[in-house]
């Protein structure tokens, strides 16, 4: 998507990204991201076609700057576990990130006219980071059977599962403790297998 996106379509895109971030699609309103991105209500169809098609591209967006920004996070030396960097960058994300934020909302809260298209991205997308961090696990293990990759795999999903709910309802704390515990719970897990051993 990023190669067909115009400056004026990549105004109107970061403009619409705030608005459904903040208000969610019932609560945004296209006057609203007209007027943040500067032009006429009248405008944003000569970029797309509707709400429906706007929210659309703009999750498109959202996706891939995410999956950009959690390879990026894999590409980096882990501290200790994998996927370390990427359940530790949760939180600054969640603050400093429109997109990311918006992400998580909408795969969430989805629109009901919408779900399906929204949850097949969002499934394509966290199969990714699956993939990811299964490469990262062998990379840090040496050896590991397909069996016990695919557990630990789960395991791991079910963490990042769980810290994108805790970013969504709970505060700064809980998250912390919420993340401090689980690393904690793979680290013992990926102890065992280091030590041959079943996870």
């Amino acid at each position: 998507m990023s190669s067909t996106i115009t400056p004026a379509l990549r105004r109107v895109l970061n403009a619409a990204v705030i608005q459904f971030a903040r208000h969610g699609y019932e609560g945004a309103s296209l006057s609203g991201i007209a007027l943040e991105a500067g032009i006429r209500k009248a405008s944003l169809y000569s970029h797309v076609k509707n709400k429906d098609a706007l929210f659309m591209a703009v999750f498109e967006d959202a996706l891939e700057m995410e999956a950009l920004f959690a390879r990026e996070c894999f590409a980096r030396p882990e501290p200790g576990l994998p996927g370390q960097n990427y359940c530790e960058s949760l939180l600054a994300r969640y603050a400093d990130s429109e997109h990311f934020r918006f992400l998580l909302r909408t795969s969430y809260i989805p629109p009901a006219s919408l779900f399906d298209e929204l949850q097949e991205g969002y499934e394509v997308y966290m199969q990714q980071l699956l993939a990811d961090f299964t490469t990262a696990l062998r990379r840090h293990l040496g050896q590991i059977s397909d069996q016990d990759a695919e557990v630990m795999g789960h395991a791991w999903m079910g963490m990042v599962d769980s810290l994108h709910v805790a970013l969504i309802y709970i505060g700064q704390a809980r998250f912390e403790a919420r993340l401090n515990a689980l690393e904690r719970l793979m680290g013992d897990s990926i102890a065992r297998l280091e030590q041959g051993e079943t996870p």
